[in-house]
C-alpha cells in the first residue's frame, strides 16, 4: 500500500467515524427535537396564516401538532377537520385567482386599462382572503387548546 492510499484510507476511516457519532446523537431522542423543531416553526409570523396545500400535507402537519403540543385525539380530529376546510376554502379561492390572473393578461394584450385596474383589484382581494382564510383556521385551532398548550405554543 502507497502513502497516498494509506492517507486516503485513514481520511475515510475519520469521516465514517464522525458520521456514526452524529448519527447516534440526533437520533438519542428525535422525538423531542421534532417537537422542538415543530414549535420554532409555529412561532414565525407566516405560521399563522399559511395552511397546508393538501390532504396529506394537511395529515402530516397535525401529526407535528400533536408530537409539539400532546394534542388528545379530539384535538387532533378538531384540528383536521379546521384546516381541511380552511384547505378546500383557499383552493376555490386560488382558482378563482388563477382566472383572473389569465384575464389580467387578456386585458394587458388588449390596453384595457379599466379591466386591468378592476383585475388588480380582484386580485389582491382574493389574495387577502386567502391570507384571512389561513389566519381564521388558525385562530380556530387556537381556540381547541388547553391553557398549557397555548402557553407552549406561545413560549417558542
Amino acid at each position: 500500500m502507497n502513502r497516498r492510499e494509506m492517507v486516503l484510507l485513514s481520511a475515510t476511516a475519520v469521516a465514517a467515524r464522525k458520521g456514526l457519532a452524529q448519527t447516534s446523537q440526533t437520533s438519542s431522542n428525535p422525538t423531542t427535537r421534532a417537537a422542538s423543531k415543530a414549535l420554532l416553526k409555529l412561532t414565525k409570523s407566516k405560521a399563522s396564516f399559511k395552511i397546508p396545500k393538501t390532504d396529506a400535507k394537511t395529515s402530516k402537519y397535525v401529526r407535528t401538532l400533536t408530537a409539539a403540543l400532546s394534542l388528545t385525539t379530539d384535538q387532533q380530529g378538531q384540528a383536521a377537520s379546521i384546516f381541511s376546510a380552511a384547505q378546500g376554502t383557499r383552493t376555490t379561492l386560488r382558482t378563482s385567482k388563477k382566472t383572473a390572473l389569465q384575464n389580467l393578461v387578456a386585458a394587458v394584450k388588449a390596453n384595457d386599462q379599466a379591466a386591468i385596474g378592476q383585475l388588480a383589484v380582484t386580485i389582491g382581494t382574493l389574495k387577502a382572503q386567502m391570507v384571512s382564510t389561513g389566519a381564521n383556521a388558525h385562530a380556530a385551532f387556537y381556540r381547541i387548546l388547553t391553557l398549557n398548550q397555548q402557553a407552549l405554543l406561545n413560549r417558542s
